[in-house]
C-alpha cells in the first residue's frame, strides 16, 4: 500500500466531517460552555469544603481529627494545698501535642490537713472541679479524663487515714461528669513524680525535639519530698550502682533512660519538723532555728501541730545561725543522698519552694533568676541576723539554711554552681501536673 503524500496528510486533517465552515464555531461555543459550567462547579465544591472544614470543625471532629481539641484535668494534692491544672491540647501531625491553654487554681490547706474529717477533703476538692468545669466546654466534659494524683503529703499518712482519704475522693469523682476509671484516684509513686517535673520543664522550654541532648535537669522541692530529675551522660554506669533510679521513658517517639530519685521527707515542711524534732518528737518545741520572740509557734505537718519556741540567745531576737546550721546538716545527713557527679554537666532548673523562698528573699524577682548556693547561705546569714521578729515569716531563716545545705551538701554542688530559679515557663505554671497530663492522654486513665 502507498504512503501518502504530505500534502495527503493535511487534506486527511483538514477533512473532518464538516459539510461547511458555518458548523465549527458552534461546537467550540458547545465546549466552551461545557468547560465553563465545570469550572464553576469545582470553584463551588471547593468552596464549600474550605468553608464547611474551617467553621463546622467543632461539629465534626471525627472528620478532621487534627484539629480537635483535647482536654485533661489534674488534681495535685500536694501537703501544703491541692490544685487544679485544668489544660487545653491540640493535636499536631506527627501525633504529639502541643499546649493551647491552662486553669491554675490552688486551695489551702492540703487534703492530708483532712485525715480526721476526709468529708471535708473531698470538700476542697470539689471546689478544684468546679472550676474545671467552668473552663472546659460542656461538650467535651465526657471525653476529659480526670485524676487525683496525691503526693508525699499522703505518703506519710498512716495507711489506713490515707486510704479514707482517697475513697471519700473516689465518691467525689464517681459523680463527675468527666471521664474517671478505676485509675483515677490515687497516691503517686515519687519517682513519678520526678518524671513528670521534668517532662514539663523540658516540655515548656521545647527541649524535647530532636536528640534530647539539650534537656535541663529538674529540681522540685515539695513540702514532704525533692525530686531530682535529668538524663545521665552515662546511665549504664548509673543504672549499675542505682538500677532502682533509672527508668526508661518514651518521649517523642524515642525511648530515652532518665535518672530520678524522689526522697521522701527531705521536702521543706518535713524538714522543719525533723529540725524542730531533733530531740524528740513533743508538741512542745524549743528550737534555736526560730526567734526567742516566737512564743508557742504553730506548725502543723502530717496531721499533727506542734508548737514552737525560739530559744534564748544572746540579744534575744536574733537567731543562732550556727546552732541551727548545725541541726539542718544532721537532718540532712540522716538521709543518704546519691550526690549524682552528673548534675553538674547541664543546666539546673529549680523550682516549687526553691523559687519561693528565693523570691522571698528578694534573690530573684518573679520573672525568676539565677542563683548559686552561696548566694542562699548568705540570704540565710542575713535573715537569722535581723533583731526584728517576721510574724508573718517566723521559720524564715531555717528554710533558707535549709536549701543551702540541701544543697550543697545533700547534692553536692559547688558554692558557685549557678541554678536558675522558675515558677512559670511563658506563662505556665511549672508543674508535674502537666506532664501527667500529657501521659494520661497519650497513652490512657
Amino acid at each position: 500500500m502507498e504512503r501518502p503524500t504530505k500534502r495527503a496528510k493535511e487534506d486527511v486533517k483538514e477533512d473532518d466531517g464538516y459539510t461547511n465552515d458555518k458548523q465549527k464555531p458552534n461546537v467550540n461555543q458547545n465546549k466552551f460552555v461545557v468547560y465553563s459550567i465545570f469550572a464553576v462547579v469545582l470553584i463551588l465544591l471547593y468552596s464549600y469544603y474550605t468553608i464547611y472544614y474551617t467553621y463546622r470543625v467543632e461539629e465534626s471532629p471525627l472528620k478532621v481529627p487534627l484539629l480537635k481539641p483535647k482536654y485533661a484535668v489534674i488534681i495535685d494534692a500536694g501537703s501544703t494545698g491541692s490544685r487544679v491544672l485544668a489544660l487545653s491540647f491540640k493535636s499536631t501531625p506527627s501525633g504529639g501535642l502541643t499546649l493551647e491553654d491552662e486553669l491554675f487554681v490552688q486551695v489551702k490547706p492540703g487534703v492530708s490537713s483532712f485525715a480526721d474529717d476526709p468529708k471535708k477533703a473531698s470538700e476542697s476538692v470539689d471546689q478544684l472541679l468546679a472550676k474545671a468545669l467552668n473552663f472546659v466546654p460542656k461538650q467535651y466534659w465526657k471525653d476529659t479524663p480526670l485524676a487525683m494524683r496525691a503526693t508525699a503529703g499522703l505518703r506519710l499518712l498512716p495507711v489506713e487515714k490515707a486510704d479514707g482519704l482517697l475513697n471519700e475522693i473516689r465518691h467525689l469523682f464517681d459523680r463527675s461528669p468527666f471521664y474517671t476509671n478505676k485509675n483515677s484516684v490515687a497516691i503517686m509513686d515519687g519517682i513519678d513524680e520526678g518524671l513528670f517535673s521534668w517532662f514539663t520543664v523540658n516540655f515548656l522550654l521545647d527541649r524535647l525535639n530532636g536528640k534530647l541532648t539539650h534537656t535541663v535537669a529538674a529540681l522540685d522541692l515539695g513540702g514532704g519530698s525533692i525530686q531530682i530529675t535529668f538524663i545521665p551522660s552515662d546511665s549504664t554506669q548509673i543504672k549499675q550502682k542505682l538500677p532502682e533510679f533509672i527508668t526508661e521513658y518514651s518521649i517523642m517517639n524515642q525511648k530515652v533512660n532518665l535518672y530520678s530519685h524522689s526522697y521522701l521527707g527531705l521536702g521543706l515542711m518535713a524538714a522543719r519538723k525533723s529540725v524542730f524534732t531533733s530531740y524528740g518528737d513533743e508538741i512542745n518545741v524549743t528550737s534555736p532555728c526560730v526567734s526567742e520572740a516566737a512564743k508557742g509557734t504553730p506548725y502543723k505537718f502530717a496531721g499533727k501541730t506542734y508548737h514552737v519556741t525560739g530559744a534564748s540567745s544572746k540579744n534575744g531576737t536574733a537567731i543562732d545561725y550556727n546552732k541551727c546550721k548545725n541541726i539542718i546538716e544532721r537532718v540532712v545527713e540522716a538521709i543518704d543522698t546519691d550526690k549524682p557527679k552528673d548534675l553538674l554537666t547541664q543546666p539546673i532548673i529549680a523550682f516549687s519552694y526553691f523559687y519561693d523562698r528565693a523570691q522571698d528573699a528578694d534573690l530573684v524577682g518573679e520573672e525568676g533568676g539565677t542563683v548559686t548556693v552561696n548566694k542562699f547561705y548568705a540570704a540565710a546569714i542575713k535573715e537569722c541576723s535581723k533583731s526584728d521578729y517576721n510574724e508573718l515569716r517566723p521559720f524564715k531563716c531555717l528554710d533558707l539554711i535549709y536549701i543551702s545545705v540541701l544543697l550543697e551538701q545533700g547534692f553536692g554542688l559547688p558554692g558557685d554552681e549557678p541554678i536558675t530559679l522558675l515558677n512559670t515557663i511563658d506563662g505556665h505554671e511549672i508543674s508535674w501536673a502537666l506532664g501527667a497530663a500529657y501521659h494520661i492522654l497519650q497513652n490512657g486513665l
